[in-house]
């Protein structure tokens, strides 16, 4: 008997160590190995940016998504760079930096956008796309009447075509680029420095008005620079800390307006539900993870287990602007939707451009959760179906100007399935789905017309589908 239990201890002892040592060869493969920044203090800002490009040509030691051709690409462009640093303006500099790391159009790598415009500057005004549109969502107090106005032109340029010139600095998709270009046009020095404006510091709006007014506003950076946040909540109307800390008086859109609206109300929850008319049910996820207060996989569960019990007759999974986080965390009962809702009931999955990362992962096993039963409505969400992400949130920072890259450590394929464990992030070849191409079933995405008067274009639609199927029964 002793041996017996000798060799069962034996055998666990074992079985645990492969085990332990899995997972810890599983959590260096998708750490980013961030190379040591060994540099001497720099004699002059020549220099300090000579080395900075010298430790940028080691982001392909973190970042794992480049071909073979984009890192020649990329290596051919810190040559052009270096070529120039004595030459360049900060603002060039930075774009500079951001064009090298936009090479593999990944849009989980590069430079961070929030903290790439923080580094510039910053008008007296926000903006966010809407698909009727640019408009001026967030201002100065004494811009308030700018506020909802669509821009027309931006230094005479249509921002729709302005935009997609932005792309060499911004990795993503099409969707992914435009939502996150208000802030280029918030930050002129990153346009002026990308050569598409031609003054840094200041530019002309040719702007509606909300009663249709045409006018033109001439305007000048701040003179106190205010730090900018994540896009997506440009159009919530709530003060955020950046603005109070920038001491300047900012206003947004009309709370009773916005919170009306299925998009804009509770701006303070990442996690929400509610009922809806004939029978139906709204989870709304403004990020996959919840908060300390309201963890996402308890939550949930919570939510599926009531609908477990009482099926709904449709359910509606809101992901619009949902930034990311775990989505193993969703991924048991995204799969399940079908189970959620009455025979024939539909389930609608909502997205946008600022659906991003584990939100649109969450999406893809909500669609193949759902089957026939689902309905992707909205907009396209911000990334394609292969695309490199893991990382951890990791990032390498150059040395001297402190500019951060997020580096991506795993590989994505939602249409086919991700088989390679080479590159594939290992989860995916373990629990992933393979959908097929995937495109939005009913367009609806947020109308600006329709969000100033607390009207929510995406619900809408999804609410007089299922009007018309209730009259049909």
């Amino acid at each position: 008997m002793k041996r017996i239990l000798l060799i069962a201890l034996g055998i666990f002892v074992l079985v645990s160590l492969l085990a332990g040592g899995g997972f810890g060869y599983f959590m260096w493969r998708f750490t980013p190995q961030i190379p040591e920044a060994n540099y001497p203090e720099p004699a002059n800002l020549t220099e300090a940016r000579l080395q900075d490009l010298d430790y940028l040509r080691r982001y392909p030691e973190a970042d794992l998504s480049f071909s073979e051709g984009q890192l020649a690409a990329f290596n051919a462009w810190i040559d052009h760079l270096e070529a120039r640093v004595d030459t360049m303006t900060e603002a060039e500099f930075v774009m500079g930096v951001s064009a090298a790391g936009a090479v593999t159009e990944n849009g989980h790598s590069g430079v961070s956008v929030g903290r790439t415009m923080n580094r510039l500057n910053s008008l007296p005004v926000r903006f966010a796309w809407f698909t009727d549109g640019l408009h001026i969502v967030r201002a100065h107090g004494d811009y308030a009447d700018l506020i909802g106005a669509r821009v027309v032109r931006y230094e005479g340029q249509d921002p729709l075509a302005l935009y997609p010139r932005m792309d060499p600095y911004f990795g993503g998709n099409d969707a992914f680029l435009r939502q996150n270009s208000a802030s280029f046009f918030a930050a002129p020095a990153s346009l002026h420095a990308a050569g598409l404006i031609d003054q840094p510091d200041r530019l002309s709006l040719d702007l509606v008005g909300m009663e249709g007014e045409a006018f033109t506003q001439s305007l000048q950076v701040e003179d106190r620079a205010t730090g900018f946040f994540g896009v997506q909540r440009n159009a919530i109307a709530q003060l955020y800390d950046p603005e109070v800390e920038s001491g300047h008086d900012w206003r947004f859109l009309d709370p009773a307006m916005t919170e009306a609206t299925w998009f804009g109300r509770h701006p303070d929850r990442a996690l929400w539900a509610d009922t809806l008319d004939h029978g139906g049910v709204y989870w709304r996820m403004r990020n996959v993870f919840g908060n300390e207060a309201t963890p996402l996989p308890g939550w949930l569960e919570d939510q599926a287990q009531a609908l477990r019990d009482t099926p709904a007759a449709f359910l509606v999974l809101d992901l619009r602007a949902n930034e990311g986080g775990d989505y193993t965390r969703a991924m048991g009962v995204a799969q399940s939707l079908g189970e959620l809702v009455q025979p024939g009931g539909r389930i609608y999955i909502l997205t946008d451009g600022n659906t991003f990362s584990a939100g649109i992962v969450t999406a893809y096993y909500a669609l193949y959760g759902a089957g026939d039963q689902a309905v992707l409505v909205g907009a396209p969400m911000g990334d394609d179906m292969q695309f490199w992400a893991e990382g951890g949130g990791t990032s390498m920072r150059l040395p001297n100007s402190g500019i951060r890259l997020w580096a991506s450590t795993g590989y994505h394929d939602w249409e086919n399935g991700c088989t390679d464990w080479s590159p594939c992030f290992w989860i995916n070849i373990l629990f992933g789905v393979a959908l097929g191409p995937v495109e939005v079933d009913l367009e609806a995405p947020l109308r600006f017309s329709d969000y100033a008067r607390g009207v929510d274009s995406g619900m809408a639609a999804i609410l007089a589908a299922e009007a018309e199927r209730a009259g049909a029964n």
